[in-house]
């Protein structure tokens, strides 16, 4: 009986407790946070999920106009639009009116978590836009060369990095911008913060969720 015991308190050590279940953020899970203004800080503690597909794990924003299932006007379907493809009247917007969100991000492992992970960001300032509307907007991130920088963090090191991802143009639908990809130990525990470096002025009736979720796709 105490062998079994013992057992089952390793078993809730390794893969966490319904307690841990209540300390730390399941994912796939998403927040409304306002990185829109320089300064905003977002963290929690999560649990990495179990992903038979692989131990990915992406972070980003989703931007959008309409949150709540209302049918959209015709101005909040050119504002989707734009933050989609980085296009307004099936033209691309201009660089100089394209804004930038800049993160410093910072990922610690918890507990029994590695401290050995893989990452992988988008360069986002060397992706050429498609500005296509009909659904393919995947295709400029995928299919050029060089977008994807990648770093390997080892024993010892400080999981930090800052990044720019683009208001105006996405690649997760839903107005969706990847912060980073991230090879992390499945059920493992770890901490995210995430810092606003800079100011963004958002179109009228936006708002902005921080979304953490599984990812399957290989680059």
């Amino acid at each position: 009986m105490k062998y079994l015991l013992s057992l089952m308190l390793s078993a809730l050590t390794l893969f966490g407790s319904d307690a841990d279940g209540e300390k730390y953020q399941k994912v796939p899970f998403t927040v409304p946070v306002d990185f829109s203004k320089k300064g905003t800080v977002y963290e929690t503690d999560f649990q990495a999920p179990w992903n038979i597909w692989g131990s990915e794990v992406i972070f980003g924003l989703l931007v959008n106009s309409n949150w709540w299932d209302t049918p959209l006007d015709s101005e909040e379907r050119k504002v989707n639009t734009s933050l989609d493809f980085a296009s307004r009247d099936e033209k691309l917007i201009p660089k100089e009116k394209q804004q930038y969100f800049k993160f410093k991000v910072t990922l610690t492992p918890l507990g029994w978590a590695s401290n050995h992970i893989e990452i992988r960001t988008i360069d986002y300032l060397k992706a050429q836009f498609s500005g296509r509307t009909d659904g393919t907007q995947y295709d400029w991130m995928y299919n050029q060369k060089d977008i994807w920088q990648k770093k390997e963090y080892k024993d010892g090191e400080k999981i930090e990095f800052i990044t720019k991802v683009p208001l105006y143009g996405g690649d997760n639908g839903m107005g969706g911008k990847t912060i980073m990809i991230a090879d992390l130990q499945r059920l493992r525990n770890y901490h995210i913060r995430v810092e606003s470096l800079e100011n963004v002025e958002l179109p009228k009736g936006v708002a902005i969720k921080f979304d953490i979720n599984r990812y399957s796709r290989k680059v």
